[in-house]
């Protein structure tokens, strides 16, 4: 089957007049019928319903259209992602990504990508979560791996989820709660707490005061912490304890233990961003490959 048969489908789709979608595709209307009616006896549906009046779609009609859009938009993803490496595709692709939630597939995802496309430039950046947010809104990046909190707020940008995390206290492993899985939050009203600063992700910040709020207390927040590393430490040193997305536990020493909330509302996604207008032929390329490796993984 013929992709420009599935056009002019698309075409007469959106329009429903045979007149205007053949002005558009620039071929004469009876053709354009032909084409259609030979698209159905292939399919061996009807798409259309006709009279002098009005063309529309047919519930299965409307099925194929959503079909047909998706095999072209995979089409001409794939024809681009072909050229682009047959001319050896030379151009610079600015990444922004957190180093503990991407630990586990980032690597392999650039070598994937540089043994396709060895002609683009890789710049990449390890940031912390709030200069990510600001990388992405100032365009300084063209994609970002990054974590859920504040994208609604932010205008402009797509993402996709990548996976799903929680967030977990931490304690010393010799805290009394420790050992309780999952630990009631109530139980701890009275520790000091630390707590990534608002100024690294409003929206994480926001979240873990709710989370403490939602189990009947206000948070004392002995120190704010750019870095969830430093909580760690501080957590370490018994400064108090720490609500951290679970992904951290990378970075925790043997004297710390990560603890599952009981409740709700701790859940948040691992995405992958980028901005929604852009210029970059090497962005769509890069995340075909994120998805032809998502799908590999899974297999």
């Amino acid at each position: 089957m013929e992709i420009q048969l599935l056009r002019e489908f698309v075409c007469l789709a959106e329009h429903l007049n045979f007149s205007t979608a053949a002005k558009q595709l620039f071929i004469a209307q009876p053709v354009l019928s032909r084409h259609i009616a030979d698209l159905e006896y292939a399919l061996g549906v009807q798409l259309f319903a006709r009279n002098k009046q009005s063309v529309n779609l047919t519930p299965i009609g409307a099925v194929v259209l959503a079909e047909t859009k998706s095999i072209l938009t995979h089409y001409d993803e794939g024809i681009q992602k072909i050229r682009l490496a047959v001319a050896g595709f030379a151009g610079q692709l600015k990444i922004g990504f957190l180093g503990a939630p991407v630990k586990n597939f980032f690597p392999a995802l650039i070598s994937r990508f540089r043994n396709t496309y060895p002609s683009v430039d890789l710049q990449l950046n390890q940031l912390n979560l709030g200069a990510l947010a600001n990388a992405l809104k100032r365009g300084d990046i063209d994609i970002g791996f990054t974590l859920s909190f504040d994208l609604a707020k932010m205008t402009g940008l797509c993402w996709k989820t990548i996976c799903s995390d929680s967030l977990a206290v931490v304690l010393r492993h010799d805290h009394p709660a420790a050992t309780n899985h999952p630990v009631r939050l109530s139980t701890l009203s009275q520790e000091n707490f630390i707590i990534l600063a608002p100024e690294e992700s409003p929206g994480l910040h926001n979240q873990i005061i709710s989370l403490c709020e939602a189990n009947g207390f206000s948070p004392n927040i002995a120190k704010l912490s750019a870095f969830p590393e430093n909580a760690l430490l501080m957590v370490e040193s018994a400064i108090g304890v720490a609500i951290l997305p679970r992904h951290i536990k990378v970075y925790a020493g043997p004297e710390l233990r990560f603890c599952d909330i009981a409740g709700s509302g701790t859940g948040f996604d691992l995405v992958v961003a980028w901005t929604e207008v852009h210029y970059n032929p090497a962005i769509p390329l890069f995340l075909q490959e994120l998805e032809s490796l998502q799908l590999s993984t899974k297999r």
